[in-house]
């Protein structure tokens, strides 16, 4: 396998986890790196060996670099959607940290224009390569379920009460947009819909809780403008009903992602602290007794992310791979998430 080059595009928190990845993959390796920060570009070039001369500050330049051939974008949100156009005007491939972009309608034109190009892309929603999800689409998709009748889902964390966090990107709705909603539950959105079809309509409650925090940059004290809590209802395509519940301000959540789903013939619950098992229960025709067991998943649905989207630049297609259409589905799904909220009412995705 031929080894590409990846140019890194953001070199925080999450980016670490991507490094992490490249550094167990095979077929690539990290040759460029970018932040608008040149101290933390310099700090994750050094890490992964990348010359100083491929330390950027502007993406445009990375992805202009003729040592690059695709792209890794992990930037705050509203630069995902000008950075991947970036690596588009190269026709260089690139996954995209969620959510893709700041609305549905961006989105949906990068979406288009890179189906046009034929230029490869992935959304790294991540919780899409635990074997305990890979293992629940096959039990759905083997019917073994029935006809999919109720979700539940919660996606739980004490992170907004870490201590000394100021008011980053994540709080600032000019820059997210979206709080909680787009930063976490955008995950078990995608969870929901990659096992029960897709969501058309919700009704949302959003909450802050610490509604100031410190600027990074000055003593100043400002406004937080995104969610810290959101709690929502919702319909699948196929008539299941849905609950959902995210949170920042769960103490005592490190990072707690659980999944109800079901059916006339049975049910499947999994807990993402323990991603190798998984509880199964199939409904019994004879007594009022369902048989219940908690299965221990094979190694053979374990993928890592960022293997996977190696794989897709060497033509390797994963079945369950996030598309930016899937991005793109989960964008409007966010957008009438925020509609709902603001109107406090029931809202079709559209």
């Amino acid at each position: 396998m031929t080894e590409l080059r990846i140019g890194l595009i953001g070199c925080g928190g999450i980016a670490s986890g991507h490094l992490a990845q490249y550094e167990k993959a095979s077929g690539a390796r990290v040759t460029a790196v970018c932040d608008i920060l040149p101290e933390r570009a310099k700090a994750y070039g050094e890490r992964m060996g990348v010359p100083e001369d491929h330390w950027f500050t502007d993406y445009r330049e990375l992805c202009a670099c003729p040592d690059v051939d695709a792209v890794d974008i992990c930037t705050p949100n509203n630069v995902h959607v000008p950075a991947a156009n970036a690596a588009l005007d190269h026709h260089k491939p690139f996954c995209v940290e969620k959510p893709v972009g700041v609305n549905a309608a961006e989105v949906e034109a990068l979406a288009d224009r890179a189906d046009t190009l034929g230029i490869p892309s992935m959304v790294c929603f991540s919780y899409r390569f635990k074997p305990a999800a890979r293992y629940a689409k096959s039990l759905v998709e083997q019917g073994l379920l029935g006809s999919l009748v109720q979700v539940y889902a919660s996606y739980l964390k004490d992170s907004a009460f870490w201590p000394g966090r100021r008011l980053e990107w994540r709080f600032d709705g000019a820059i997210a947009r979206y709080g909680v909603s787009g930063d976490l539950g955008v995950h078990i959105l995608d969870l929901a819909s990659f096992l029960c079809g897709d969501v058309t309509s919700v009704c949302a409650r959003m909450n802050i809780a610490i509604k100031e925090r410190q600027r990074e940059d000055s003593d100043e004290i400002a406004p937080v403008t995104t969610d810290d809590a959101c709690s929502f209802l919702a319909t699948m395509k196929g008539g299941a009903d849905a609950v959902f519940s995210v949170s920042r301000i769960a103490l005592g959540n490190g990072n707690h992602i659980t999944f109800d789903v079901y059916g006339t013939e049975g049910a499947l619950r999994f807990d993402l602290d323990h991603d190798d098992r998984i509880t199964v229960t199939r409904r019994n025709h004879e007594g009022r007794n369902s048989s219940v067991e908690t299965v221990q998943i094979p190694e053979s649905f374990r993928a890592g992310q960022q293997q996977t989207f190696i794989n897709l630049l060497h033509g390797i297609r994963d079945p369950y791979l996030p598309t930016l259409r899937d991005g793109l589905r989960m964008q409007r799904v966010l957008d009438a998430l925020m509609t709902s909220a603001e109107t406090r009412a029931w809202v079709d995705v559209v």
